[in-house]
């Protein structure tokens, strides 16, 4: 864009500080996990969300601490002359100290299937993870008020938060003749583990 290049001496538009374009760019990765969950042609919906909105709260965390603490903030010690910026989990911990957070261990869960979902993913997943997706939405525009003062329904309708799904309830034991015994006990597992974490984050 031509009003990006300015001469020497312009302060009529100076540029944004990077923690606020983390905070647009996190505000994007939002809406791409929203988005692309809801629209019922695709099929990698569940890798899809985990995986945008990651980085929706990675953006929004690395710029809090930027905005916070510096630029420094969001570095490990560089090694060899090589700066890394700090993972998400480094960021979640550094930032929601309390282990016992619902909106940490909403988020940890989250990037736990991040981290997983190309090794192991069920149909049934989208059912047990809708829940916790749905609240992590909600933590989401929380913080981001909080974090950034920018508020979700300045820029989307209130009921764009809401998630739709295409799958039917299921129950956990007419999967048993579905799977293998190893397969079925993950995921009779990762139910209760979710149900618990959910409720954790309801009213």
């Amino acid at each position: 864009m031509l009003n990006s290049f300015k001469t020497k001496g312009d302060t009529t538009n100076p540029p944004k500080p990077m923690f606020s374009r983390l905070f647009e760019k996190s505000v994007e990765a939002f809406l791409l996990a929203v988005e692309n969950y809801n629209k019922p042609t695709i099929r990698y919906r569940v890798e899809a969300f985990a995986i945008f909105i990651c980085n929706a709260w990675e953006l929004l965390l690395k710029g809090y601490l930027i905005k916070t603490q510096g630029l420094e903030s969001i570095y490990y010690q560089p090694s060899k002359d090589v700066k890394r910026t700090f993972s998400l989990e480094r960021c979640v911990k550094t930032i929601l100290t309390n282990e016992k957070d619902p909106v940490r261990l909403n988020l940890e869960k989250i990037v736990e299937l991040r981290n997983t979902s190309t090794h192991f993913i069920t149909e049934e997943y989208e059912m047990l993870y809708v829940p916790l997706f749905q609240a992590c939405i909600f933590n989401y525009s929380d913080k981001l008020s909080a974090f950034a003062d920018i508020s979700l329904g300045d820029r989307v309708s209130l009921g764009f938060l809401s998630l739709t799904t295409t799958m039917n309830t299921f129950s956990i034991d007419a999967l048993r003749g579905k799977y293998s015994s190893d397969i079925f006990e993950h995921i009779s597992r990762l139910d209760g583990e979710l149900n618990t974490l959910a409720g954790a984050n309801g009213p």
